[in-house]
């Protein structure tokens, strides 16, 4: 994966969004406070990914507070260790101190096109049991790597995380390519990456704060997402994932028929942009569940938080 903009992160449109959902600039005017935690998949003294998340906390807003989390004294996971209920020291400390934030930042480095795996071990960890503290907690993902910025960890990022259904920040995508050009040992260089960093933490804020006053919907079930253009389903995904659902994809009529007869899934999400006949397919196909069509995929994540909260869409 190639640059992506001058700074080579990704940003999306940050306007006002429909229904529960709030724009950055009126979060601002109604702030309460909010602690923020950070987590970087890089052990070493000087890592860039570390120096990015201290960038990201080094400008917050009024009522914010952050502190970069280690994970160095993280033990390897085994189920040995748990068998009796409790948990080797450096993690119960860690699973409470990411209990007692109201989001988090991971920084993934890539490693083999992949997390490093101390942010596996560290997030294997934190996932265990009915009890975890990283269900449905809000949170975002930023990279420093090589060409790509960190693209492909930050997406299997996701998919892990997706297991405790994070409401994980859909935009910006801070992903710094070509990152020791823009840092002077572990000063960032990038005014284009520090303003993305800025939205960023307002963004993470934001979701914060819809949490905070909507609570969480805790469905029975994954939402199907149906489209065949990838980077408008990617972005309706991503959408998704940020209200706390986990995601199933399917790029043909078939595909989702298959879904529907052997998954469990709460809600489906369709691109109008598939085509009528693919959407009449869909359509039949769905029963009773949930449907919800977006012409424009920014707007599907908060269509379907509203039809599985309030009933809104069609059926």
């Amino acid at each position: 994966m190639g640059p992506r903009s001058a700074n080579d992160s990704k940003t999306g449109g940050l306007g006002t969004r429909r229904g529960i959902a709030w724009s950055v600039s009126a979060i601002d005017e109604r702030m309460t406070s909010a602690h923020l935690i950070g987590i970087s998949g890089s052990l070493r003294a000087g890592s860039l990914n570390t120096a990015l998340l201290r960038e990201a906390f080094g400008d917050l807003p009024d009522g914010v507070t952050a502190e970069i989390v280690p994970i160095a004294d993280i033990p390897l996971y085994n189920a040995d260790d748990v068998s009796s209920g409790s948990k080797p020291a450096p993690v119960a400390a860690l699973r409470s101190r990411v209990d007692g934030a109201d989001g988090i930042v991971f920084a993934t480095p890539e490693y083999n096109w992949s997390v490093t795996g101390a942010m596996k071990n560290a997030i294997d960890w934190l996932s265990l049991g009915p009890d975890s503290p990283l269900d449905f907690k809000p949170a975002a993902i930023i990279g420093a790597g090589g060409g790509s910025g960190t693209a492909r960890s930050q997406k299997h990022l996701r998919d892990i995380l997706s297991h405790n259904s994070l409401c994980i920040v859909a935009d910006p995508q801070v992903m710094v390519a070509r990152a020791a050009q823009r840092f002077d040992g572990t000063d960032l260089l990038d005014d284009g990456v520090r303003a993305e960093l800025k939205t960023m933490v307002a963004r993470l804020v934001e979701v914060v704060e819809r949490s905070r006053s909507v609570g969480r919907v805790d469905a029975a079930g994954s939402v199907l997402v149906v489209g065949s253009e990838e980077p408008r389903l990617d972005i309706a995904v991503r959408g998704v994932v940020e209200h706390g659902h986990r995601t199933l994809t399917a790029f043909a009529p078939v595909d989702a028929e298959r879904i529907l007869e052997r998954r469990s899934v709460a809600a489906v999400a369709v691109d109008l942009h598939l085509g009528e006949i693919a959407l009449a397919t869909v359509r039949a196909a769905v029963g009773d569940t949930p449907i919800v069509e977006f012409d424009d995929p920014t707007v599907a994540g908060q269509l379907v938080d509203d039809a599985l909260r309030f009933g809104v869409g069609s059926k």
